[in-house]
């Protein structure tokens, strides 16, 4: 049901996935984010890449890259990187979407919970 209604934003997500691959392949930008990260004080994480049978790696996925986002804009313009980048009202989409998935995944573990066994 969650990813029946993520095809709705198919063209933001694969916006951000295309990021997430980017620095997945390049070490130069895998580096250049972790030094940005650095500089602004920000937690230095690995963005996480989605995995299609699993809609909550998704959830992390966008969380991760919404809590990177400013690092993520400033390393791709500095290292001037040839991808989709994301407009401010695809921005604020991820924001919503990130808040209704942890709604489901909420109710995804407390029904995975022993108390439903």
């Amino acid at each position: 049901m969650v990813r029946d209604a993520l095809k709705v934003m198919k063209t933001t997500l694969d916006k951000v996935k295309g990021m997430v691959e980017f620095f997945h392949k390049s070490t130069r930008a895998t580096e250049k984010l972790k030094s940005t990260q650095r500089q602004m004080d920000m937690p230095e994480l690995r963005l996480k890449q989605d995995c299609a049978t699993r809609w909550n790696s998704t959830l992390y996925m966008l969380k991760q890259v919404l809590e990177s986002k400013d690092a993520i804009i400033s390393t791709l313009a500095l290292i001037n990187a040839h991808i989709d980048a994301l407009d401010q009202e695809e921005w604020e989409a991820l924001q919503k979407t990130c808040t209704v998935l942890e709604l489901f995944e909420q109710v995804t573990v407390e029904i995975s919970s022993e108390r439903y066994s």
